[in-house]
């Protein structure tokens, strides 16, 4: 399992081996906001070094603020941004060289730190591979939590206990 972070600042970007079930993820991010513009650059250079150059992106549109069709990256390198709202809404897709890809599932900007940094921990430490279904339900489980320790009446969509035989494609 990796972290990518900087002391002065939380993690927000780790990777797990993949799962070979549906909603298989190769990793959580948290990233800061909802422009591609701004977030993509630093996570597509980490992930060129391991999946090679990325040059697509694919993402759910109506998470996302708008976005060009393609951004240059460093090196004047162009990647395709695609969106598609056939993708899990909470998971970005990133297309490598040599049929190589990446899934990660995304952590809600607005997500509290405490909320994140759970998240992404639960995906570093698992000892088999988790899946974005399984994240899911993680997440309901502590935005519960976190909201019943503030004192406020949160409204869980789910009981948050872990269910493996739970068919998440339909999460």
């Amino acid at each position: 399992m990796a972290h990518v972070s900087s002391p002065a600042s939380p993690t927000r970007l780790v990777l797990c081996e993949r799962d070979i079930t549906t909603a298989a993820i190769d990793g959580a991010w948290w990233p800061k906001s909802l422009d591609l513009r701004l977030e993509l650059p630093d996570l597509l250079m980490v992930f060129g070094l391991w999946i090679g150059a990325v040059h697509r992106v694919v993402y759910d549109p109506s998470v996302w603020l708008p976005a060009p069709a393609r951004v240059i990256m460093r090196r004047s390198e162009m990647v395709s941004l695609d969106p598609y709202r056939m993708v899990f809404s909470d998971t970005i897709y990133l297309m490598g060289t040599h049929s190589r890809d990446a899934v990660l599932f995304v952590v809600p900007p607005s997500s509290s730190d405490e909320e994140a940094q759970r998240l992404l921990c639960e995906v570093s430490t698992s000892a088999i591979p988790i899946n974005a279904g399984v994240l899911r339900q993680l997440a309901r489980g502590y935005a519960s939590d976190i909201g019943r320790s503030k004192g406020f009446s949160a409204v869980a969509a789910g009981s948050g206990q872990l269910d493996p035989s739970q068919d998440i494609s339909s999460s």
